[in-house]
């Protein structure tokens, strides 16, 4: 039998594949860390300070965790970018693994993202600078442990750029996570983060 792709992070084989690291708004992760104090809990070799090609023309310089493996990527923006201390904000995308606040991860469908919440929230139309956000976040989603607030981004899982059977959902409103079209749209968690006010 064919093995499947090391980096194959569907829900099919997530029972084979060895446990998601866990990321929470505390320890290595908490408010006042630094490049230092993550570069001690991770290795120096796991860890690097980089420009990020921003949006616009503002460049910034990051803190990645395991830039060069995909499936365990972490993006951390500072407070303090000079002395990189004093987290301001982190960052998974798919197809990073992590867990976070409340079991949110990449690859996680609407409806289990519905059941972590305790019912319905809003999703941003999708195919706009801000789209496929999610608002109305309620219980762990709302305000996790740590003094941290939770950003959750889905985008659909059936087609990107959807059809346009699906305009909708397209564009500048706010969608019902329970509208039908939004459901067969069949959204998926592609990014989540932390930030500290």
């Amino acid at each position: 039998a064919q093995q499947p792709a090391a980096d194959d992070t569907t829900l099919d084989n997530a029972k084979d594949a060895p446990p998601a690291p866990v990321l929470a708004c505390s320890g290595s992760f908490d408010r006042a860390s630094s490049h230092a104090k993550l570069a001690a809990a991770f290795g120096e070799k796991n860890i690097a300070f980089k420009q990020l090609e921003g949006t616009g023309s503002r460049n910034e310089r990051v803190t990645v965790l395991f830039e060069n493996e995909p499936v365990k990527q972490v993006v951390i923006r500072w407070r303090e970018a000079a002395t990189r201390s004093g987290i301001a904000s982190i960052e998974i995308s798919a197809p990073s693994i992590w867990i976070g606040p409340g079991g949110i991860r990449n690859g996680l469908p609407l409806k289990q993202v519905e059941k972590l919440n305790g019912g319905a929230f809003s999703i941003n139309g999708f195919e706009v600078n801000d789209g496929g956000f999610a608002s109305g976040l309620k219980g762990q989603l709302a305000s996790p442990p740590g003094g941290c607030s939770l950003s959750v981004r889905f985008e659909p899982g059936i087609a990107n750029p959807l059809p346009k059977k699906f305009a909708a959902i397209v564009g500048n409103k706010k969608v019902s996570s329970g509208d039908r079209l939004m459901r067969r749209a069949k959204p998926m968690v592609s990014e989540w983060s932390i930030s500290y006010n």
